[in-house]
């Protein structure tokens, strides 16, 4: 595999046609899970730990000619960050490197960025309850804080009116 290495994609990177178009030297190997990590939208996708959680991942073999273009997609290393992650295929476990949110706080993504992750779902038969959960979270904890918001009294500074 020189040259290569292993891409856990959860997100809008599942898309195929995106990725045909984004990195066209690269190819799907399989489709995996990342075990201890939920799907979590900060406006886009990123995965958090959390116990006993799971998040299916579609594992590309990456070409290292594809990997610049990658990592100004993903926004890398301001946005994401990469990190070295084991994931099982075929009954062996590998060692792939995933994109990771560095920081931002809980949003939902606009209608087209899922539309984009949900046809990647469903070209890659994808369980799409892990998604539907993701931007239920997502949508709940933003009228959580909108609430909140008019409860107390917070500003769009979030400072307490007198």
């Amino acid at each position: 595999m020189e040259n290569k290495q292993l891409y856990i994609a959860y997100g809008s990177n599942i898309n195929l046609e995106q990725m045909a178009f984004r990195c066209p030297n690269s190819k799907v190997v399989g489709t995996s899970e990342i075990k201890d990590f939920k799907l979590e939208f900060r406006g886009v996708a990123t995965i958090v730990p959390k116990e006993n959680a799971s998040v299916p991942v579609l594992i590309w073999k990456l070409d290292e000619r594809d990997l610049p273009i990658l990592n100004r997609y993903e926004g890398w290393p301001r946005l994401y960050r990469q990190e070295k992650m084991e994931f099982e295929l075929n009954g062996k476990t590998f060692e792939g490197m995933a994109y990771l949110m560095n920081r931002g706080t809980i949003s939902p993504p606009s209608p087209r960025y899922y539309n984009t992750i949900l046809q990647g779902y469903q070209e890659n038969r994808l369980d799409e309850s892990y998604l539907e959960t993701a931007l239920e979270n997502s949508i709940y904890h933003e009228q959580l804080m909108e609430e909140i918001d008019e409860d107390y009294g917070f500003d769009d500074d979030l400072q307490m009116k007198f």
